[in-house]
């Protein structure tokens, strides 16, 4: 099991600070939903949990390690992560592409086994991509793509998952059985879980806790009732945005505001 957490980090790309004395953690079986703004910094958060971005300052810690003196490949038995802009050679299967979340379970010049395969294509069949595997990605959507490289996450077998955007390019449909599948996971396999997600509605839906971030900072943090209420969203969004409560979950859903004014001159 994997526990993760930021202690005073600031990031930072030269001399401009995107994120500042940033500190939480995230406990095994436990969803975290990163959510504000677009260039609030989501992204670069996912990114330094990744160990793709070096903190200004402070420190990233995996199950009370530094991050930055864990070695590559053992980072990469613990953490897989769902970028939100894939980058994949064009050539490849869908299926070889999948496969590549073994290699970190490989030794030196050791090629995959049937085992390896078994569980790449597993990851397919519990992603829907199975009828993609012998398609190459040059060839595929924007949200297959996605759903590929989700298969891949899954095939790396880690105790902890970062996803960037997940949903960006699916739709609803695939929307609700992606995070379904990455919410079951958690549960049934106790993984830590941080997802950046755009989607209010989605986030109050599926995370356990939700950090609201504003300006560099965590604005609110707590549970979906908690964060995401028309007060939070008014002083980080704008005035843009209704919270009521879901009639079926009881969660907070949001609506954009509606001009009733405007749109009754509209239908005269």
């Amino acid at each position: 099991m994997v526990k993760l957490e930021m202690q005073g980090v600031t990031l930072a790309y030269g001399d401009k600070k995107v994120v500042e004395d940033m500190t939480f953690q995230v406990m095994p079986g436990e969803i975290v939903g990163l959510v504000g703004p677009n260039g609030c910094g989501k992204s670069t958060i996912i990114k330094a949990l990744s160990r793709v971005v070096t903190p200004y300052s402070g420190t990233v810690l995996i199950n009370g390690r530094d991050i930055s003196r864990i070695p590559r490949r053992e980072l990469s038995l613990l953490i897989s992560v769902i970028p939100q802009i894939p980058l994949l050679p064009s050539a490849f299967t869908a299926f070889e592409i999948v496969l590549m979340g073994r290699n970190p379970h490989l030794g030196l010049f050791q090629y995959e086994g049937p085992r390896d395969m078994d569980i790449a294509w597993q990851a397919m069949e519990q992603t829907s991509t199975q009828c993609l595997a012998e398609r190459r990605i040059s060839e595929l959507s924007g949200g297959e793509i996605q759903c590929v490289v989700i298969a891949r996450a899954l095939t790396q077998k880690t105790q902890a998952i970062l996803l960037d955007e997940p949903t960006a390019n699916l739709d609803i449909s695939r929307q609700i059985e992606i995070l379904d599948l990455v919410k079951g996971l958690c549960r049934e396999n106790k993984l830590t879980v941080v997802a950046a997600l755009h989607d209010l509605n989605l986030a109050a839906h599926y995370c356990d806790r939700l950090l609201l971030i504003n300006r560099g900072g965590i604005h609110a943090e707590g549970t979906p009732i908690e964060v995401i209420n028309t007060q939070n969203l008014e002083q980080v969004y704008g005035h843009g945005s209704y919270v009521h409560t879901h009639p079926l979950s009881g969660l907070p859903a949001v609506l954009p505001r509606v001009d009733s004014s405007r749109n009754s001159s509209l239908n005269k």
